[in-house]
């Protein structure tokens, strides 16, 4: 009888002590995940911000892209409002890039263009920045990677569970 209070109040101590550091390592990845996505999408903003200027840039020596032009701002549009990295995020900020890259392109066909120091700039500055987000990405889908898989551990799982702490997506970028 005696060991059953001394055996009691023991479990439930542990049990309460793995609950509470499994809920807190948890809490710790997601706030690691959190950070490293505000280092994302700051650079990401920061390569929208380009596309006004690489437009306007573009409209003084080539008034037929118009079209491609303005689908190019439609996209930044969108990809700026959406702010939670998801499936839309990722579709947006993909399309995006393969706007720009469309354009970057296009200054390599036109001679007048390849040789504008504005342009020039412009294309340097955006590649850095895609360098920069593609190992911002990298080191959040690490992050992710572990969340998930200690979310997934026998010793975490039934604690995710308990608190509600779900899956994240990893956040390909396609540059």
């Amino acid at each position: 009888m005696q060991y059953l209070l001394i055996i009691g109040p023991t479990v439930v101590i542990l049990i309460l002590i793995w609950i509470i550091v499994g809920r807190r390592h948890l809490r710790y990845l997601r706030s690691v995940i959190k950070a490293e996505w505000e280092l994302v999408n700051e650079r990401l903003k920061k390569r929208q911000s380009l596309v006004p200027n690489l437009v306007e840039t573009v409209r003084q020596y080539d008034q037929n892209q118009d079209q491609m032009l303005e689908k190019m701002i439609e996209i930044r549009l969108k990809a700026a409002k959406e702010y939670i990295p998801g499936a839309k995020k990722i579709e947006y900020e993909y399309e995006l890039s393969q706007s720009i890259n469309r354009v970057i392109d296009l200054g390599r066909t036109v001679t007048v263009l390849s040789q504008d120091t504005n342009f020039l700039e412009l294309r340097k500055e955006i590649n850095d920045l895609e360098k920069e987000i593609e190992e911002r990405a990298s080191t959040h889908n690490k992050m992710l990677r572990a969340y998930n898989m200690a979310r997934e551990s026998w010793y975490l799982k039934p604690i995710a569970k308990m608190f509600h702490l779900g899956f994240y997506d990893i956040f390909e970028v396609e540059m």
